[in-house]
């Protein structure tokens, strides 16, 4: 079966200037669900109370055409309110007060809407809100005020029924007095909110600008690598940086030593250091580490500096700082290039760092063979000329003991790799060339003559070792150094002397084999079978070097002897009562059968214990 339906009809009411069209409120609340759904609920405040800004405008100035009066008008605003079918009733006060010239001295303006329509169909389609939801009321309200006022006037809602509130009042009041009150809200960001349109155009230009710094990011990204790659150095880099970004940039390391810089002349350069010194002084910001940050801002008088660290295998070992003037800048996009700075800066740095220690331990093991004296002179001669030193110049040979006064093997082990490696850099700060190694589980170091100038080798030797103690204050360090020796095939010799003053450094940390004196002579000479004799003879018991007890008691007894048979500073030594000192003191005397006040039996009695240290014999440590 087919059916046609054919009709023409057409409105017998002639249009004179708009079109109405009769629509119910549930519309609105569709539309108003619609446009939550595909620009948000957060926008819809924006738009609804543009949408009836533009109604109130548009009914104000038809309205103005009337010649009516301002009283007049500001009462049929909210009666064209309910013809609009916005709200079924109204209840309405205004307070204002104009000049000659129409312009507004005061103004407010405060009510209360009955049964409006928007918070109705807020409530059907979304339940109760946080806010206020009469968005289009208080903008058709603020549209038509503003338009017969010709001053812009601002309508609040106060309380809404969509948010769960007996009534909907609302407040009016001249723009600026609005913005003086609500300075720190944001309630009234929507009154000038961007169109989407703008915002569309605005997030493009954003993005585009995030595009260009990506490309810029990338480019730059690729020449850092490609600098690497091709072995260039740290300050090759840093100017190749500034060049890219036009920042002055700095390289520092964890003392705020100068590593490198770039973009500024030396002059400049110096003047910008010692501001920034004189404002790191002010603020007492501390060294090593400098910061415990990854992007730190400083402001100073005549400069700003953004700066990252530079990491190497987990440790600060350095900064990197773009040095800007007083102006504003953009960090965020400048940061990514200065981190990126920083990464490279520390592939160099581990670069030269691993090139540094391959060859410092080439030239350990050079050490190690010429004190196992493997190498014929001249072969010695010549590798020490590859590594810079004149081994044919008169040298010292010091052997330092570490280790850490509480830990682990492994905790000694990175205590003795640390070690090695703060040697290095030391002595390379000092620009000393010496030969470093391992031997015997101790540090040996071989320093010519010529290099430690007119200073004397304690001297050197007591300033590296206070370095140690500073920056491994839990490690113990003591150090043993040779005579001087003046010929390279002497090392064996010279290395035994550190060793053997090594082993009598117990008061004090550092023990010239000069010091010794006859101990030294005795041994040196090697007599070890006739000083055992002698210790045989003279300690009688107390040489049962495998009794703990003879022991304990030997020790007691060097102690004694070293502090000139004074009981109080021995008491404090070996922390014993003075009782128990007495008791021990007695006991002793009774097993060798001595006097130990007797300066002869002293003395004779101190050589030998010596002696027994030195040969490596007995450790009192």
């Amino acid at each position: 079966m087919t059916v046609i339906v054919s009709e023409e009809s057409y409105s017998l009411e002639e249009v004179a200037d708009d079109r109405k069209i009769i629509t119910s409120a549930s519309v609105f609340g569709i539309l108003r669900q619609q446009l939550a759904k595909n620009i948000g609920i957060k926008r819809i405040k924006g738009f609804l109370f543009h949408y009836g800004w533009e109604m109130g405008v548009k009914n104000a100035k038809e309205a103005l055409q009337t010649e009516s009066s301002l009283e007049y008008l500001i009462k049929n605003g909210p009666i064209l309110h309910i013809l609009n079918g916005h709200i079924r009733g109204i209840k309405h006060e205004c307070n204002f007060d104009v000049d000659e010239k129409q312009r507004i001295k005061h103004f407010h303006s405060f009510g209360t809407w009955i049964d409006s329509y928007e918070a109705e169909e807020h409530l059907k389609r979304f339940g109760i809100s946080n806010g206020p939801v009469c968005h289009t009321l208080i903008g058709f309200a603020s549209g038509f005020m503003t338009t017969i006022f010709g001053e812009p006037l601002l309508a609040r809602e106060i309380t809404c029924v969509g948010k769960g509130d007996s009534k909907c009042c609302w407040e009016m009041k001249p723009k600026k007095e609005w913005e003086t009150e609500l300075q720190d809200e944001h309630e009234l960001d929507f009154y000038n909110e961007t169109p989407i349109v703008k915002e569309l155009e605005y997030t493009y230009d954003q993005l585009l600008d995030q595009k260009n710094v990506v490309t810029r990011l990338a480019n730059f990204q690729n020449k850092l690598t490609e600098e690497i790659i091709n072995g260039t150095d740290l300050q090759t880099l840093a100017d190749m940086v500034y060049e890219m970004v036009q920042i002055p940039i700095i390289v520092e390391d964890t003392a705020l030593r100068t590593i490198t810089f770039s973009g500024l002349p030396e002059e400049q350069y110096l003047l910008v250091k010692e501001e920034f010194e004189c404002y790191r002084q002010a603020n007492r910001l501390e060294t090593n580490p400098f910061f415990p940050f990854r992007k730190k801002i400083i402001k100073t008088e005549t400069q700003e500096r953004l700066i990252t660290p530079i990491l190497l295998q987990k440790e600060v070992i350095g900064y990197c700082s773009f040095v800007y003037d007083q102006m504003e800048h953009h960090h965020e996009e400048d940061y990514l290039f200065l981190d990126r700075f920083a990464n490279a800066a520390s592939l160099i740095l581990l670069n030269e760092k691993t090139k540094f220690e391959t060859f410092e331990r080439m030239k350990g093991s050079f050490l190690e063979q010429i004190l196992e004296g493997r190498l014929p002179g001249n072969e010695i001669s010549k590798r020490g000329k590859y590594t810079g030193l004149d081994l044919e110049q008169n040298y010292y040979i010091s052997v330092m003991e570490y280790k850490k006064i509480q830990g682990s093997i492994e905790d000694e082990f990175l205590l003795q790799e640390q070690v090695f490696e703060t040697t290095f850099r030391y002595f390379k700060e000092k620009k000393h060339n010496i030969l470093v190694g391992h031997r015997d589980g101790n540090l040996v170091l071989l320093i010519t003559n010529e290099t430690i100038d007119k200073k004397s080798i304690y001297d050197v030797m007591q300033e590296y070792i206070n370095y140690m103690i500073g920056n491994y204050p839990q490690g113990q360090f003591k150090m043993g150094i040779s005579r001087l020796g003046d010929d390279i095939h002497q090392a064996p010799k010279c290395y035994e002397e550190a060793a053997i003053a090594l082993r009598l450094a117990i008061k004090k940390k550092i023990v010239p084999f000069q010091s010794l004196g006859i101990v030294g002579v005795l041994i040196n000479s090697k007599n070890i079978s006739g000083i055992r004799m002698i210790a045989e003879q003279e300690l009688g018991p107390l040489y049962n070097l495998e009794d703990p007890r003879m022991v304990e008691l030997l020790k007691t007894l060097y102690s004694f002897l070293l502090n000139g048979g004074k009981l109080e500073q021995t008491m404090n030594d070996l922390a014993l009562s003075m009782s128990g000192l007495r008791h021990r003191v007695t006991r002793i005397e009774s097993l060798l059968e001595k006097d130990l006040r007797d300066p002869n039996e002293m003395h004779q009695l101190l050589l030998i214990i010596k002696s027994l240290i030195a040969m490596g014999e007995l450790s009192l440590d």
